[in-house]
C-alpha cells in the first residue's frame, strides 16, 4: 500500500538557500575584546549548560549579562526557567530585560506570558517587539502569528506567517533563532498550503545546522513529522535532542507521543520523566489526562487538566480536553459553560473542537465524534483534521461514501497525513468487495473469497445474532456491516488509520471490521469466534448508548464466545502463566482499575491478561445473579451511570465489596495453578526459551528441576517436552499428566493436553487421544493442528 508523502530534506519549494549569520554573541566570543574574555566565556559556559539540560548552572552563568544588556544570556536564561515550569520566573525575567532594554526581550516576555494563558499582555508584548528590526522583530513576530492563530484573527495569522518567506529570501544571513522562526512560521503556513512544510524543513534544518542556543528547531521538526504520523522520522528528531539533554522534557513529551502513535509502545516512563524535569509542561499533563480518561478514570483525568488550567487558564488543548471529560460524564451545565469559555477566547475552537471529537471516538460515540469534527470545519474550513476526522467517523458509521467525500478534502488539503491517505487507499479497493446481504448482516467480502467465505459467515452471525438478541432484549434497527480483510495491513488501516496494529477484529458499533482467515498464519486465530466477539460489542455498545467501558465490554465480549453456542465451541481467552503469577503476586488490577490495564498495560502480556480477567467478572456475576443483570448494568452506563453506581443499581453491591469476593473467586479457581507457577522464585523462569515459552533442552537440568520440587508446572512441562522430543512418549505422558493437575486452566498451544493426544494416539488409544484433542481446542480456541487430528 503506497503512504503519503513525507516532508523530506531535498526539497524546497519557495525558500532560496542563504547563509546563515553567525549570532552577535557567538561572533564576540570567537574574537573577544580585551578584558572581555571571561565575561564571554562565563555566558558560552551557560549556554552550553543550558543545552546540556544544567539549568540551575545556566541560570547562574547567563543573569548577570543578561541583566548587562546581553540579548542572548537573557535569551538563554528565559529559556532555562520556562523549560523548568517556572513561567512566572521567566516572566519576571523578561520584564527585567525589557526595563533594561535588552534585545529581543520583548518576544520573550510575550512567549512567557503566553505560558500563563496572560493573552491580552501577550499581545501587547508582542506587537511592540514586532516593530523591532531583525532577530528580534522574527520572533515577536512569529509568537504574534501563532497567538493570532490560536485566539485571535486568522487572516491577519495567515498574512503574519506569510512575511516570513520575504523575510528569509531577502536577507543575507540569518541567525539561527531567526531560521527556527522561518521553520514555525512555515509550518503554520502550511496548515493552508501543505507545500510550505518542505519550506519549514528546510529552514528548520538550517537553523539546527547553525548552532542555536536552545532545541527549539529540532522540537519543531519532531513536531513535524508527528503531525504528518511519520513516527520514525518524529523520534529521531527528538532522540537527537536528548543525546545532548538526556531530560529536555519536550524531546521525553515527544517521545511518549511517538510511542501513543506506534500503538504498541508504553508512554509511561517517559511522560514521568518530562513532568520530572517540568511538573508543569501542560501537554504533558494532558497527554497523560488522555491516558486516565482512556482507562476509565475521569477524575484522575480532570486532576490533571485542572493542573495545567490552574497555570495557563487560557490554554486551548486543555479546556477542550475538559470538555470531553464534562461531556462523557453528561455534565451538561459544566460542558456548555465551558464552551462559552472557549468561545470567549477565540473566534476559531478547532484546537479543542478536535479533542472533543477524538476523544469522543476514543469512547465509541462516533455520532458525537461526527458533530465535532464538523463543528471544527465550521468554525475554519481549512481544518483538514476537521473534515479527515468527519470522513473517518463517516466510516466508522458505516457512510462510506460521505466518508470518503470528506476524506478526499481533507487529503486534498494535507497530502501528508498517513491517516488519510491509508484510508483513502484501502476505500479505493472497496471495489473488489462484494455486500452479501444476510437477514441482519451486510457481509462485506473480498471476491477472491467471498463465495467460499459467506455461507460460513452468514451461519455463524446469524447464529449469535439469535442468542444475543434475545439475551439483551435488542434488535438492531438497521443490518450490521461487517468488513472482512484478507490483508491483515488493510485491516489495521480500516481500524486505526495506520498499518501495524496486532488486534483480530473491532467494532463500532453499527459496523465492524475483521481479518479474514486468509490474513493470517494458520492457527493464529480464529475467525468465527472473532467475528461472534465482534458482534457482541455492536449489541452493547447500542444498548448501553455507546457509553459502556472498555474493559466491561471486551470481558463480556469474551464471555459471549464461552456462551456460543450453547457454551460447545470452547472460545475465548485463557488463562495463561503471566496471569496466574500476577494473581499470586497480588498484581492483577481491581475491577475498578481494569480500563487501565487495556490502556496503560504495565508489561507485554496485561493487554491478554485483562481480557481474561474482565471475562471471569461476568462468569461470576452471572453465576450470583443471572444474565439479567448484566443487562441491567448495560442500561445504567446508559443512563450515566458510573461504574460503581452500576455494581450498586443492577447487583447491589459496593464495587469495593464486590472486588474481595472476585479476588477470593479467583484464588480458589486457581489454587492450584498459583502453588505451581504463582510464586516462582526465577528457577522456571529461567528455563523458558523465547522462541518456546516451555521447551527447555537439557534433560539432566531439567530432571534435576523436577527432582528438587515436582510441584512446579514449568518445569515438569519443560521436561514431558523435552522427553517427547526424543521420542520417550511414555515417559512424557507422567510429566503431562502430572502437569494437567497442577495448573488444569493452561491454554497455551503448547499444553499437556495437545502432547498427551499425540502420545495416546501414538499408543493406539485413539479415544484418549481425542478426549486431549477436545480438551486443548477447549482452551485454545485457534489450536488449527488439535482440529486437525481429530478430523475438522
Amino acid at each position: 500500500m503506497t503512504h503519503a508523502p513525507t516532508p523530506d530534506r531535498a526539497r524546497s519549494s519557495r525558500l532560496t538557500p542563504i547563509v546563515p549569520r553567525v549570532p552577535i554573541v557567538l561572533f564576540a566570543l570567537l574574537c573577544p575584546g580585551v578584558g572581555a574574555t571571561s565575561v564571554a566565556a562565563q555566558e558560552a559556559d551557560g549556554l552550553s549548560a543550558l543545552r546540556a539540560g544544567r539549568y540551575d548552572e545556566a541560570v547562574r552563568a547567563l543573569r548577570t549579562s543578561a541583566l548587562d544588556g546581553n540579548g542572548t544570556a537573557l535569551a538563554g536564561w528565559v529559556t532555562a526557567l520556562r523549560e523548568t515550569g517556572d513561567y512566572e520566573g521567566a516572566v519576571r525575567a523578561a520584564e527585567q530585560g525589557v526595563e533594561r532594554e535588552v534585545a529581543g526581550a520583548h518576544p520573550l516576555l510575550g512567549a512567557a506570558l503566553l505560558d500563563l494563558g496572560r493573552i491580552p499582555d501577550a499581545r501587547a508584548a508582542l506587537e511592540t517587539g514586532a516593530a523591532d528590526p531583525g532577530e528580534s522583530g522574527a520572533l515577536a513576530r512569529v509568537e504574534l502569528g501563532i497567538l493570532e492563530y490560536n485566539y485571535g484573527n486568522r487572516d491577519r495569522a495567515r498574512a503574519i506567517f506569510d512575511g516570513f518567506i520575504d523575510y528569509y529570501n531577502s536577507a543575507a544571513r540569518l541567525t539561527a533563532a531567526e531560521l527556527t522562526a522561518v521553520g514555525r512560521a512555515l509550518l503554520h503556513l502550511s496548515r493552508w498550503n501543505y507545500e510550505y512544510a518542505h519550506d519549514a524543513l528546510t529552514a528548520l534544518d538550517e537553523a539546527i545546522a547553525t548552532g542555536p542556543l536552545d532545541h527549539a528547531a529540532q522540537l519543531t521538526v519532531g513536531k513535524l513529522f508527528l503531525e504528518r504520523y511519520d513516527a520514525r522520522q518524529a523520534a529521531e528528531a527528538f532522540q537527537q535532542v536528548l543525546s545532548e539533554h538526556p531530560a529536555h522534557p519536550g524531546a521525553l513529551l515527544g517521545l511518549a507521543r511517538v510511542a501513543r502513535l506506534e500503538g504498541g509502545g508504553n508512554p509511561g516512563a517517559a511522560l514521568e520523566a518530562a513532568l520530572e524535569a517540568n511538573p508543569d509542561l501542560a501537554e504533558a499533563r494532558i497527554v497523560l489526562a488522555r491516558i486516565r480518561l482512556l482507562g476509565g478514570s475521569r477524575d484522575q483525568a480532570l486532576e490533571q487538566v485542572d493542573r495545567v488550567l490552574d497555570v495557563n487558564p487560557a490554554h486551548l488543548e486543555a479546556l477542550g480536553t475538559k470538555a470531553a471529560i464534562l461531556h462523557l460524564a453528561r455534565d451538561d451545565a459544566g460542558f456548555s459553560s465551558l464552551m462559552d469559555r472557549i468561545d470567549a477566547l477565540t473566534d476559531a475552537p478547532t484546537a479543542p473542537l478536535v479533542v472533543l471529537s477524538e476523544l469522543s471516538a476514543d469512547h465509541r460515540k462516533y455520532e458525537d465524534a461526527l458533530d465535532f469534527a464538523r463543528q471544527a470545519t465550521d468554525a475554519d474550513p481549512a481544518s483538514w483534521t476537521g473534515w479527515g476526522l468527519m470522513g473517518l467517523n463517516q466510516v466508522r458509521l458505516g457512510r462510506v461514501d460521505e466518508g470518503r467525500t470528506n476524506l478526499e478534502r481533507a487529503f486534498a488539503g494535507d497530502p501528508f497525513n498517513l491517516w488519510f491517505k491509508n484510508t483513502l487507499d484501502l476505500l479505493d479497493t472497496f471495489g473488489e468487495y462484494r455486500i452479501v446481504e444476510t437477514p441482519h448482516f451486510s457481509l462485506v467480502l473480498h471476491e477472491s473469497e467471498a463465495d467460499l467465505l459467506a455461507p460460513y459467515m452468514e451461519a455463524v452471525a446469524e447464529r449469535a445474532y439469535a442468542e444475543m438478541s434475545q439475551r439483551y432484549g435488542y434488535a438492531p434497527e438497521e443490518p450490521i456491516r461487517v468488513e472482512v480483510y484478507p490483508r491483515h495491513a488493510d485491516f489495521s488501516v480500516r481500524t486505526v488509520g495506520l498499518v501495524g496494529i496486532g488486534a483480530l477484529g473491532v467494532s463500532f458499533g453499527p459496523a465492524l471490521a475483521i481479518d479474514s482467515p486468509a490474513a493470517r498464519t494458520r492457527g493464529d486465530f480464529n475467525w468465527a469466534s472473532t467475528l461472534w466477539h465482534e458482534i457482541a460489542h455492536s449489541f452493547h455498545i447500542a444498548v448501553s448508548g455507546s457509553e459502556v467501558p472498555r474493559w466491561f465490554s471486551e470481558g463480556l465480549a469474551v464471555h459471549e464466545q464461552r456462551k456460543a453456542d450453547g457454551g460447545d465451541q470452547g472460545w475465548g481467552h485463557q488463562a495463561g502463566v503471566s496471569f496466574v503469577r500476577s494473581l499470586a503476586a497480588g498484581e492483577l488490577r481491581p475491577v475498578s482499575e481494569l480500563d487501565r490495564g487495556f490502556s496503560s498495560p504495565r508489561h507485554p502480556g496485561e493487554v491478554g491478561d485483562s481480557y481474561y480477567q474482565a471475562s471471569l467478572v461476568f462468569e461470576l456475576i452471572e453465576e450470583r445473579h443471572g444474565f439479567p443483570a448484566i443487562v441491567d448494568m448495560l442500561r445504567a452506563y446508559r443512563d450515566g451511570a458510573s461504574n460503581e453506581a452500576a455494581f450498586e443499581r443492577a447487583l447491589g453491591v459496593r464495587l469495593e465489596d464486590f472486588d474481595a469476593d472476585f479476588e477470593d473467586f479467583l484464588r480458589e479457581r486457581f489454587a492450584a495453578a498459583i502453588a505451581s507457577v504463582g510464586d516462582d522464585d526465577g528457577e522456571g523462569s529461567g528455563m523458558i526459551a523465547p522462541a518456546n515459552p516451555l521447551a527447555v533442552p537439557d534433560i539432566a537440568t531439567l530432571e534435576a528441576a523436577v527432582a528438587r520440587d515436582p510441584r512446579r508446572f514449568v518445569p515438569r512441562m519443560a521436561l514431558g517436552q523435552a522427553l517427547f522430543r526424543e521420542g520417550r512418549g511414555a515417559d512424557a505422558a507422567e510429566h503431562f499428566e502430572a502437569a494437567l493437575e497442577l495448573f488444569p486452566q493452561y491454554g497455551g498451544p503448547d499444553g499437556a493436553h495437545w502432547f498427551l493426544g499425540r502420545i495416546r494416539e501414538e499408543q493406539g488409544d485413539t479415544d484418549a487421544a481425542a478426549a486431549h484433542y477436545r480438551a486443548i481446542i477447549a482452551l485454545n480456541e485457534s489450536h488449527y493442528n488439535a482440529r486437525l487430528a481429530l478430523g475438522g
